[in-house]
């Protein structure tokens, strides 16, 4: 494979973070993997970092299946978009409404212990929650996307094509990742304040409720246009 192509499709990824769509839901994230890291310093960064991992895995499945362009999956993705926002903004409301109601619904509790059970319980989602940001992050990463695509399809095999977007995936996971190290010392920081965690919880949780029905309302992306035209005016990112 050419080495070359191999940079650019993991600095294409390493600099899709600064997009217009990627840049708001960052605290989201950080709230939704503080959400569900609970214990000491060392628990909360081994649970945030294989929710990280898991989050990862699920954009990267997505990217990597767009990259195999001849198959019937990557067309099953790119014919059917309309249908997937609505299916990824369900789920993602739906992980947003979860942060929401942790320690708020005394129904749900059983024996003082469900807002526990929840917050470990939402590992689970981190794997599709990644894959429903990678449908949502489509729009605005679209020229960089485009052009790791195009650098795919043109490759010799499908198999290096399904790497390079890997590589991509990979790019953009680093950040994600060095997020997730920061889980601990946000814990400790709002610790000092009044109800820190919970308003963490609050601001991340309405973040991905409200991106949830922009999706299903289709107001998603013509939200972002105005910070679309804005980077394509700035050449940003540069690849």
């Amino acid at each position: 494979m050419n080495l070359v192509n191999v940079g650019i499709a993991f600095g294409a990824g390493v600099v899709s973070i600064t997009s217009p769509c990627t840049v708001p839901l960052l605290p989201g994230y950080v709230g939704f993997l503080s959400g569900l890291s609970t214990g000491d310093a060392t628990v909360q960064r081994r649970r945030a970092i294989s929710a990280a991992l898991l989050f990862v895995a699920g954009f990267t499945a997505v990217f990597a299946a767009l990259g195999a362009t001849a198959t019937a999956l990557a067309g099953l993705l790119l014919g059917n978009r309309p249908l997937l926002y609505h299916i990824a903004g369900a789920f993602i409301a739906i992980v947003g409404v979860v942060l929401l109601v942790s320690n708020r619904i005394p129904m749900f509790m059983r024996s003082g212990d469900w807002s526990r059970r929840v917050r470990g319980g939402q590992l689970w989602s981190a794997a599709p929650l990644g894959a429903a940001f990678a449908i949502t992050w489509t729009p605005c990463i679209g020229p960089v996307l485009a052009g790791i695509l195009a650098l795919s399809a043109a490759t010799s095999t499908e198999g290096e094509g399904v790497l390079l977007m890997v590589l991509y995936s990979v790019g953009l996971a680093l950040p994600f990742l060095a997020l997730s190290l920061s889980v601990p010392r946000v814990h400790s920081w709002l610790r000092r304040f009044s109800r820190g965690m919970a308003a963490l919880r609050i601001t991340a949780g309405i973040l991905l409720v409200g991106m949830g029905v922009l999706l299903l309302s289709d107001r998603w992306v013509p939200l972002m246009a105005p910070l679309l035209r804005l980077y394509a005016k700035a050449q940003w990112p540069p690849v």
